[in-house]
C-alpha cells in the first residue's frame, strides 16, 4: 500500500470511526480474487440427496475464499444501510465497495471453472453480490460503479452461458441464476437480463404441481425438503423484486407460488407430509433455508402455520439480510427483528 492510500485509509477510519466501531473490523484489504474455481460434486449418489463426507469437506475448504469475501461485502453493506445518516454509512459502504471493486478489477470468477458444482457457486455469489451491492449502490462513486456493473454482468452473462451449454437441470439451479441475473439487471440497468431472469422464472412457477410441489426437487429423495425450502429462497426473492419494478409474478400459473410457499412452509414444521410425497424419511433437522419467509410475511402477510422453524433472515446468497434489503429498496421502515443471519 502507497503512503498516500495508507494516509487516505487512515482518514476515513478516523473520519468514519462511529460506523467503523458498529463492524466487524475495520477494512481490511481483500484477499486475492478466486479467477479459478475447481470443484467435484460432493453427493454419493445420483438423486444429490446423500453427501459424502469427505468430498463435502474438500468442497469447503475449496469454496472458503469466496464465501468469507462474500460475507464481508454482504455484512457490510447491511450495516451501511442500517445507519441513521448518509455521513454514518459511509464508511460500511466504501469498504464493501472497495472488495467487490478489487475483485472486479481481479476478473474473479471469470476464468476455469470446470464443473457444474464450481458453476453453481459462480451463480450463488452472483446473486449475493449483485443485492448487496443495490444495498450501497448510491454511496459508489461513478468510476466504482462501472467497474463492480461491468463485472457482475460479465459473470451474469458467463453464468447463463454455462448453464445453457452444461444441459442442466431446471431445477433450483435455473432459479438462482434467474436470482442473479434479475439483481444484476437492477444493478445495471439491463432489460434484457431481466427479461431473461423472468422467462427461467416463469418456467420455474410452471413447474409448481397443484400440491405446492416442484418434482425436480421432489426427486432429490431424503433431501427433497431441504431442496424445495432452498428453492423458495430465489423464488420468492424474485417475485419481491418483480414487485419493485411493477410486474405481478403471484398470480402466475394461478397463483403457484403461493402453493410452493405454504406446502413448503407446512413441511417444515411437519416433516411426516414431505415423507409421504417424496416417498422416502426425510433428513432431520431440516434446513428452513433463510430469508424467503421474511420476504413472504412482510409483502403477503403472516401465513399463521404453527410449528415451522425459526429462519435466518439473511444468507450471503441473498446479499445479506433480506429485511434490510427490503428497507433499501423501499425506503421504508421494514421490521429490523433480528434472526440468525448465517
Amino acid at each position: 500500500m502507497t503512503l498516500s492510500a495508507h494516509f487516505a485509509r487512515l482518514l476515513l477510519i478516523v473520519g468514519f470511526g462511529v460506523a467503523a466501531k458498529g463492524s466487524a473490523a475495520a477494512c481490511d484489504l481483500p484477499p486475492p480474487p478466486v479467477v479459478d474455481l475447481g470443484l467435484s460434486r460432493y453427493y454419493a449418489d445420483d438423486a444429490g440427496s446423500v453427501v459424502d463426507p469427505g468430498r463435502k469437506a474438500a468442497h469447503d475448504r475449496a469454496t472458503r475464499p469466496v464465501r468469507r469475501w462474500l460475507d464481508h461485502v454482504t455484512r457490510n453493506a447491511d450495516l451501511a444501510a442500517r445507519q441513521p445518516t448518509r455521513a454514518s454509512a459511509a464508511y460500511p459502504a466504501q469498504c464493501s465497495a472497495e472488495w467487490l471493486v478489487r475483485w472486479a478489477r481481479g476478473g474473479a470468477l471469470l476464468g476455469d471453472l470446470a464443473s457444474k458444482q464450481a458453476e453453481a457457486e459462480r451463480r450463488w455469489t452472483l446473486a449475493g453480490a449483485a443485492l448487496a451491492y443495490l444495498k450501497i449502490k448510491g454511496h459508489v462513486a461513478d468510476g466504482d460503479r462501472k467497474v463492480i456493473e461491468d463485472w457482475l454482468v460479465s459473470l451474469a452473462d458467463a453464468a447463463r452461458g454455462a448453464f445453457v451449454s452444461s444441459g442442466s437441470k431446471a431445477n433450483n439451479h435455473a432459479y438462482w441464476l434467474a436470482l442473479g441475473l434479475a439483481a444484476t439487471a437492477m444493478a445495471s440497468e439491463r432489460d434484457d437480463l431481466w427479461s431473461a431472469a423472468r422467462t427461467i422464472a416463469f418456467a420455474g412457477l410452471g413447474d409448481i404441481g397443484v400440491d405446492g410441489t416442484l418434482p425436480l426437487e421432489l426427486a432429490r429423495g431424503s433431501r427433497a425438503l431441504h431442496y424445495h425450502a432452498f428453492a423458495c429462497m430465489p423464488l420468492v426473492t424474485l417475485a419481491w423484486l418483480a414487485h419493485q419494478r411493477g410486474e405481478d409474478w403471484i398470480s402466475i400459473e394461478n397463483a403457484a407460488l403461493g402453493r410452493l410457499v405454504r406446502a413448503t412452509a407446512e413441511g417444515l414444521a411437519e416433516p411426516e407430509q414431505f415423507d409421504r410425497l417424496a416417498g422416502v424419511a426425510q433428513e432431520r433437522p431440516v434446513k428452513p433455508g433463510a430469508g424467503w419467509l421474511m420476504f413472504w410475511e412482510q409483502w403477503r402477510g403472516p401465513l399463521d402455520i404453527a410449528g415451522v422453524p425459526e429462519m435466518p433472515s439473511g444468507n450471503r446468497w441473498l446479499g445479506g439480510n433480506v429485511l434490510v434489503l427490503v428497507q433499501s429498496l423501499t425506503r421504508g421502515s421494514a421490521d429490523l427483528r433480528q434472526a440468525p443471519e448465517k
